[in-house]
Order: structure tokens, then sequence, then C-alpha cells
């Protein structure tokens, strides 16, 4: 591995007066820092965002308020001061708006209102209402890829070839016209991207899903259209919206992912946002490699961007029991992302399994990288349930993505706190011992874990926006980085294996002074040497300062 950037100089002097033996004039003690007050601050700021804990929360399956097995805004508004005590900062809702369910919600029949199952726009509003008492943002999915095949547009567009909206959606004569060669995301939604419509007499285009036709944004009246749609939910007072497949909004021979085009119009959107202060937006990137295409110069596109290379692919990096990939993931953050851009940090989402079983043989493995995924520079976004280490479902509602999307366990027994009836889709297992009941007050469950981890990072605007430098060493099992601002600097050292590991480096690349504040591992100073020593599983937040 090439040898990597070495920390700022002030932690080299600390090292170096270390171990020659001089001594050193300490600085005087700064008073004590009020962290709830700096939390408040900075979440109160321009960057809220960056110093936000967010979770995912998927209404339908976190709180049934009124006995018909499926979550619900009464029932989510219910639930608020878990969230709060937990140290949540903001919410994502997964799709609110009515849908015929053919794809969970991202199949979406009307733009401008709630779902029924879920209540009305008013139940909606008291939801917003009650979170923002509480210092709790809320931040909505915005599917404007595709709408439904149920949605009026399209009804209208299908209609005939000279209907108002005839060119709303993309239509051909042939199932494979040479301008569009492109096809499916995945096998899950079927053979073939054109579905043949009887009422038209023509093919039109879904990349997913035959029931979630794409919208043609070639015609500016869509792009109008779908602007006025973020204008309404930000008028309402949402504050941003994560977007759901954005690169996909343009097909040509040229490409099939965030064309000229596309980007154009994700710029169009971002004028819309900065003129609601404080709001942004979260793209879903496409690109588990690289996400710095989705942030244009920095200012001019998204806020944040899911880096999946980490997000969707840190089970890898576990099971190999090797540092190399983190290296070359975090490495192209450093030199890709232009400035302002800030990583959303995700370990698990209602798209893959359950981080819980995501490297099976290594349980050990997930607490390891839900503390990467807060201690790298970056905002963390928490899956409902993720605290808890829900496991995944064995049925099948709408496709096998629901083996993530169970239903919230809040209390052992019968309906499980989260209903008094038939919950929509059965339980994970062990969901009695899961519950948040069984682990509140159990010192060594994963929800505490989590409330730790969360109360570490609280008010500290280091994790948020300080420096990463990431840390050559010279064993590849271990992952190591520090972070620095004006106010502390870290190390933060992760066991990749289940074996005890020791990684040396030089003296004028880690520091040799500071205290342990998490996990289990130690550093120490010896000559011109420093070295990490952790344990199996182990891992360990060093604080220099």
């Amino acid at each position: 591995m090439p040898r990597l950037p070495v920390l700022p100089s002030i932690l080299v002097a600390l090292v170096l007066a270390s171990c020659s033996g001089e001594e050193t004039s300490s600085p005087p003690p700064l008073p004590a820092i009020d962290r709830e007050a700096e939390a408040k601050r900075l979440l109160s700021g321009p960057d809220w965002y960056r110093h936000a804990v967010f979770y995912e929360l998927y209404v339908r399956s976190f709180q049934d308020s009124d006995g018909d097995g499926i979550g619900d805004f009464r029932g989510a508004t219910s639930r608020l001061d878990y969230l709060k005590s937990l140290g949540v900062d903001a919410l994502w809702l997964m799709p609110i708006m009515p849908t015929p369910f053919k794809d969970s919600g991202y199949d979406i029949a009307d733009y401008r209102n709630i779902n029924p199952d879920y209540g009305t726009l008013a139940d909606f509003d008291e939801f917003l209402t009650e979170a923002k008492k509480r210092g709790i943002r809320v931040v909505i999915d915005l599917v404007l890829n595709h709408t439904s095949d149920q949605h009026p547009w399209f009804q209208e567009s299908r209609s005939s070839k000279d209907n108002p909206k005839a060119d709303w959606y993309v239509w051909s004569d042939t199932p494979n016209p040479p301008d569009n060669p492109c096809g499916l995301q995945q096998p899950i939604f079927g053979t073939s991207p054109w579905a043949f419509d009887t009422v038209r007499n023509q093919y039109y285009f879904h990349r997913f899903y035959a029931e979630q036709p794409d919208l043609n944004y070639r015609n500016p009246e869509v792009v109008e259209a779908t602007l006025d749609i973020a204008r309404f939910w930000l008028d309402r007072g949402v504050d941003g919206f994560r977007c759901d497949v954005i690169a996909l909004l343009h097909e040509s021979k040229e490409g099939c992912d965030l064309l000229p085009e596309t980007k154009d119009y994700i710029r169009s959107l971002r004028k819309v946002v900065d003129g609601y202060p404080g709001t942004v937006l979260v793209a879903e990137s496409t690109n588990f490699e690289d996400a710095s295409a989705y942030f244009g110069n920095g200012s001019d596109m998204f806020h944040m961007a899911f880096n999946f290379a980490y997000g969707y692919l840190w089970g890898f990096d576990f099971m190999s029991g090797k540092s190399g990939r983190l290296y070359e993931v975090f490495g192209k953050v450093l030199t890709n992302y232009p400035p302002g851009s800030q990583d959303a940090l995700v370990i698990g989402s209602h798209d893959v399994v359950r981080s819980s079983v995501a490297v099976k043989k290594h349980p050990w493995s997930t607490r390891r990288a839900a503390e990467l995924q807060m201690f790298l520079r970056g905002t963390p976004f928490i899956y409902y349930g993720e605290e808890l280490g829900l496991l995944p479902g064995q049925a099948t509602v709408v496709d096998l993505r629901d083996a993530a999307r169970t239903p919230m366990p809040w209390e052992p027994g019968p309906g499980q706190g989260f209903t008094t009836g038939t919950p929509w889709l059965p339980f994970g297992p062990d969901a009695d011992r899961l519950s948040v009941a069984s682990q509140q007050a159990d010192p060594s469950s994963n929800l505490t874990f989590y409330r730790g981890l969360l109360a570490l990072r609280r008010g500290h605007a280091i994790w948020g926006t300080g420096t990463l430098k990431l840390l050559p060493l010279d064993n590849e099992h271990i992952f190591a980085f520090s972070r620095e601002n004006d106010e502390e600097a870290y190390l933060v050292a992760v066991n990749l294996t289940d074996e005890p590991q020791q990684a040396i480096t030089s003296a004028t690349s880690l520091p040799s002074t500071g205290v342990r504040v998490w996990g289990n591992g130690s550093v120490q100073a010896q000559s011109n040497e420093v070295s990490i020593d952790l344990p199996g599983e182990g891992s360990v937040v060093w604080k220099i300062r």
C-alpha cells in the first residue's frame, strides 16, 4: 500500500517531544464545554446536517396507533421521545405518499398527499410539529425518476398520443429503440425495461417494475411539475429530500447514468432547495465506487451522497480481514470529493440485508462497522432497528427486500408493542429478546452500545467536520485514521479480524499521549515507533488532546 499522508504537525510535535524526553509546557486548561449546548449550536447552524445523526424510519413498520397492523404517523409521533433519547437529530422517511404498494411505496400515485394507511396530511403536519419541538428535523424520500402506473399523469399519457401529457413518459414503437439502450437495474424487477401498453398501443420504459413507468425529463413540463412537488413539501416544512435513484432521470445512446442533462436537473432542484434556508439534498448514488460526481462543484448539486462503497460493501472487508479496500474507498473521498461535500454513511438500509447478518461468521463486525460509520468524516444514517441488532424476517409481501423491513419490536409479547392487531409483515426472529424494553437496561445490549456511540459524537464538531487523515500501518488487518480540529484530536483504529493485532508505525505518524475514550485497544510510544494494540474483534478511539 502506498504511504499515506502523516498527521498534522501539532501531533508530530507531541510525539517527538515525548519520544525525546523533552519537557513540554502545558497550555492553560480550557474551560469545560457544555456538550449539549454545543450540540444545540451545531445543529442549528447552516452546517447542521454535518453534525446530525440521521435515522431512516419506515412509517409502515415503526408504530401502529389504530390496531390495523400498519404503522402510521400518529404511532410514529408517539415514539419521538424514544428517538430523542437515542440521540437522533434528523429522520429520513421512506416514501409516505399514496401508492398501490407494488414497490413498497416507491411507486407513487399522488405526489401531494399522504398514504391513507399512514394517516392524513394533518397527521403528518402534527408529526412534523412534534419532531421539531424535540429538535428533530425531517427529510422525506422524493421519488422523481418514475411514478406508479396508477398515477393520473400516466393514465392521461397512455390514453392517447395527442393527450396533453402524451409526452410525459418515455414511449416507443419498439422494445429496443437505438437511442435508449438502458436496461433494468436488477433482475428482481423483470426481464425487459419495456412494457407494452394495450391502450396506447406502444411500449413504455421502466427502469424498475413494470408498474413504475419512467418520467420523460426531456419534456420541460415534467421538469417544472416535479420541481413544484419539491416546493409543495418544502412549503409544508420538511427539511429536505433523499432523492431516490436520481442519476437515472435521463437516458441516451451515450449513457444511462448521471448524464449531463440529469446534472442540470439536479442543479435546478438545488436552486429550489436553496430558497428554503437550512434544507438539504441527499443522493442515493448508483455508483458503488465513487460518489464524487453527485456533488458538482461542492455547492451546486447535493449536500450529501451515500457512500455505498463502504455502506453496502463493508462486509467484504471483515470477511477478508484486510484493510486495503477501506483505504482505497476513503482515499477517494479525500482526493476526489470537492470542498463542501459530505459523505452520508450507512451500514444497512431497506434495500440490503440487515447489518446484523451482513457478515454471518463474524457477528461482532457489525459493531466495528458502526464505529467506522460514526467516526469517519461524514453524516451517519442509522436504519431503524439497527440499534437493536434486528435480524432479518422470513416472510415476503412485496419482494425479498421485505426481510429487512419487519416491524419494530418495542416490548415482549403478542404484537410486540407495535400493534394490537396482526402486523402487516411478521416480526423477525427473537423479537422478544431484541425488543427495546428487553435491551433498555442491559449494559451489554446493542441498544446500550448505540446510545454510547451517539453520546460520544454529540456536541463534538470534530466528527462532522474535522480533518480526516488515513494512517499508514505495517499491518493490513487494522484500519486506522485520525480526526482533528482546533479543539480536539483523536486516533481511531479497528481490528478487522478475531485475532489480536498490533500495528507499528513511525513516531512522526502517530501520537504517543492521550487517553482511551472508547473501545478496548491501546496506543503506546516506544523509542521512534508507535504501536497500536487491539484484541481480537477490538477497536479503540484514543483522544490525543
